[in-house]
């Protein structure tokens, strides 16, 4: 589970502006529109990663319910989840949470959910909650957007003056999703969810990405709208928007040049900065972030100096390394590579300390999770072949210019910017970077979705399998 919120709600308010939940935690004070008060009960966030264990989840869950049981009687309540999570012995984290937080309050408080757009949605979230509502935006640019508007959902469904119906779609894929900003494949989806939400009766039509690297019965996307009582119109909707992903399924699957090619391309281009990203190793997916393909094709380019930047590579050991040695020291290193066979071979190279820092700092304005403190432990920045490195003690995607700025790197002054990362960093990026290269290769967040084995998947999903069929109509409550 990436980060997770859940708050109780009393009384009547036209709309919700704003939870300060960190400083309320602490004082306890609670803030809310005239007429309401917003109870903060449970805040988590970590960097994804691999399987939760057992007893984390449900340490956290009984956080939450009781929680919401000191808070009884209340007249709603607010889940903010991602949707992907995974709980040893708990295929469903979020389903399962839900279904929790719905026997406690009862069948008559009103639940409204708001995830990530990754999330794999399921029976349980969607039959536990009377509100689902995935972000749109990839990067995720419109979380308190979509949080504003559950919350006014949620307050007239307590006025009386809502009563919604949910259909579910899911499509029986396994697709590679890119960015939503326009000129991809999912900025035409939205657009179509769009059109259709601008009907009469239709309070929202979104979908689920999905995360298909969850080894799961079904990572896959899922479209669902909810309409004022009109349980066909919803239906309609979703299968508008499934079958029109289902008919379009190829500009799914996309390809990538390799880190030598994009380099490559990189470098020749006429303008800079060009930022090269990672997908392959991508700690937003969950991988740790020691992946040494993109950087190792880097330097093989042998770029002249001041006009290579790469961040960041997670390695402890070298950042301790340093820290013992000091800035201005000449140290040999072994430099990622060092958790698991998908990450490359560590690079070994000498490397000149350029400095140390403490490795945290605070996403810039216009870039996703604005404002955001991060803490990536100690960290340094090493010149390695006339490339500047930013090594972090954990692994965390790019999102903005700070790690750069942090270690005194202005990255417009570079040619090309190499970062792990997906597509967040697009949102912090857009007003720096004079083109965008995606470069893939081995990792556990490959494109290649195939390429990975899977034990508990139920069913055939494309593009495992092309013979698949798609057919049938939606799952409505």
């Amino acid at each position: 589970m990436a980060w997770g919120i859940v708050s109780a709600c009393h009384g009547r308010s036209p709309y919700f502006r704003q939870l300060e939940h960190g400083r309320q935690q602490k004082t306890g004070r609670r803030r809310g529109g005239t007429g309401t008060t917003l109870i903060p009960t449970y805040v988590g966030q970590a960097t994804p990663s691999g399987t939760i264990e057992a007893g984390a989840y449900a340490a956290m869950k009984q956080d939450i319910l009781e929680g919401i049981r000191a808070a009884l009687p209340v007249d709603g309540v607010l889940l903010a989840l991602h949707g992907a999570g995974v709980a040893d012995g708990t295929e469903d984290v979020e389903g399962d949470l839900a279904l929790a937080v719905r026997a406690l309050v009862g069948p008559g408080v009103p639940i409204a959910a708001v995830y990530d757009l990754h999330g794999n949605m399921t029976d349980a979230m969607r039959d536990a909650c009377d509100l689902t509502l995935p972000c749109k935006l990839y990067p995720h640019t419109d979380f308190h957007d979509r949080g504003v508007e559950a919350v006014e959902l949620l307050l007239e469904m307590i006025r009386g003056g809502l009563t919604p119906v949910t259909a579910m779609r899911r499509l029986p894929m396994l697709p590679y999703i890119v960015t939503t900003q326009d000129g991809f494949i999912p900025a035409e989806v939205n657009d179509v969810c769009r059109k259709l939400a601008a009907q009469p009766g239709v309070i929202d039509c979104s979908w689920f990405h999905g995360f298909p690297y969850a080894d799961i019965a079904a990572p896959c996307p899922a479209v669902v709208c909810t309409t004022t009582g009109d349980a066909a119109l919803a239906q309609r909707c979703v299968d508008e928007v499934a079958q029109w992903i289902w008919s379009h399924r190829e500009a799914f699957r996309p390809t990538f040049p390799p880190p030598a090619q994009g380099v490559a391309l990189a470098l020749s281009a006429a303008e800079g900065p060009v930022v090269v990203n990672e997908y392959a190793d991508n700690p937003g997916g969950g991988t740790p972030g020691d992946g040494t393909h993109l950087l190792r094709a880097l330097l093989d380019a042998n770029p002249p100096a001041g006009t290579c930047c790469f961040a960041s590579i997670n390695d402890a050991a070298v950042v301790a390394q340093a820290q013992r040695a000091g800035v201005g020291a000449t140290i040999r290193v072994s430099l990622g590579g060092k958790q698991g066979r998908f990450q490359g071979a560590p690079i070994e190279a000498d490397a000149y300390v350029k400095c140390i820092t403490d490795g945290r700092f605070v996403n810039r304005p216009g870039s996703m999770f604005e404002g955001v403190r991060f803490d990536l432990g100690a960290m340094c920045r090493l010149i390695i072949q006339r490339v500047d490195v930013i090594v972090a003690s954990r692994a965390e995607q790019i999102f903005d210019v700070g790690p750069f700025v942090l270690h005194g790197v202005d990255v417009t002054g570079y040619k090309l910017v190499a970062i792990k990362g997906a597509n967040h960093f697009r949102a912090g990026y857009r007003t720096v970077a004079k083109g965008i290269i995606s470069v893939d290769s081995e990792g556990l967040s490959t494109a290649a979705i195939a390429s990975f084995p899977r034990e508990r998947l139920v069913g055939e999903f494309w593009p495992l399998s092309d013979e698949v069929q798609f057919g049938g109509g939606a799952d409505v409550a």
